[in-house]
């Protein structure tokens, strides 16, 4: 399908209706406006050699940009954008399983992707990073505040994602449990992972979670593993500068006073 013409449909969500269980729709670079809805097994992949090329532009503010209800989705290589100052998300898996969501750019959203009751779903290699936000914003406002979300969700697989700036967590797991994350790449959110409410047996290994307010946080309600993860953080840059700051300060300090005493024992 191309958004100018030729191909057989204009509109995404036309060739959604129109497609039946096993098809696959290719979307050509372009900009397509309007939500979207998927209720079949389907695969929908953009043909741009760029995500940034094929672009999906929510006009709905209450509903997410990608709406999936169907198992065994796959949405690959998309960038959505929502409707500002809204509380949206980008991608919502609905009680969903075997769904792939890869290679997607997601900007202007409160919430990046979201699984809800949602299994063996693999999230990979998408890119949450508001900081983009204002290369499409008139405001600049970053309205991000969770990278990925999982909330009752099993057995899914997060990794090789870039999730960035969002100003509550990066990835948040709340009564989720055996789920991977593994080498993603998470940085500049308030809390890197997010482990909650008796998310248990996940398996955090490989990411790299810097300058994050605090990087893997957890409310001592769960068991999980959590291995070979490089971890720095914001914070402690801040404090070392600071006390590194006030130590020389008070050197210097002590410096003026013992040279002012050197000065009035000679002039005595």
């Amino acid at each position: 399908m191309d958004d100018n013409g030729p191909a057989d449909f204009v509109s995404i969500q036309d060739a959604v209706n129109s497609s039946k269980n096993g098809d696959t729709i290719v979307v050509y670079p372009g900009s397509y406006v309007g939500n979207l809805y998927i209720d079949k097994e389907i695969k929908l992949i953009s043909k741009a050699s760029d995500y940034d090329d094929a672009y999906v532009y929510a006009t709905d503010p209450e509903d997410p940009v990608i709406h999936i209800i169907a198992n065994n989705v796959t949405f690959r290589g998309f960038a959505l954008l929502g409707v500002e100052e809204f509380d949206q998300t980008g991608i919502f898996l609905d009680e969903v399983s075997g769904n792939l969501i890869g290679n997607n750019d997601v900007v202007i959203l409160k919430y990046g992707i979201c699984l809800l009751n949602s299994s063996n779903n693999t999230i990979a290699g998408n890119t949450i990073n508001p900081d983009n936000y204002e290369v499409f914003s008139s405001s600049g406002h970053n309205p991000a505040d969770i990278g990925i979300k999982l909330y009752l969700s099993d057995n899914n697989i997060l990794s090789n994602n870039v999730v960035n700036s969002n100003n509550d967590m990066g990835i948040s797991l709340q009564i989720s449990g055996n789920n991977t994350l593994d080498n993603n790449r998470i940085s500049q959110n308030g809390v890197g992972i997010d482990l909650i409410s008796f998310s248990q047996g996940n398996i955090i290994t490989n990411n790299s979670l810097s300058d994050n307010l605090k990087g893997i946080g957890s409310d001592g309600t769960a068991v999980n593993n959590i291995s070979n993860n490089e971890i720095t953080f914001r914070e402690e840059k801040e404090e070392r500068s600071f006390n590194i700051s006030i130590t020389l300060i008070l050197l210097s300090a002590v410096f003026v006073l013992f040279i002012i005493r050197k000065m009035r024992g000679m002039a005595f």
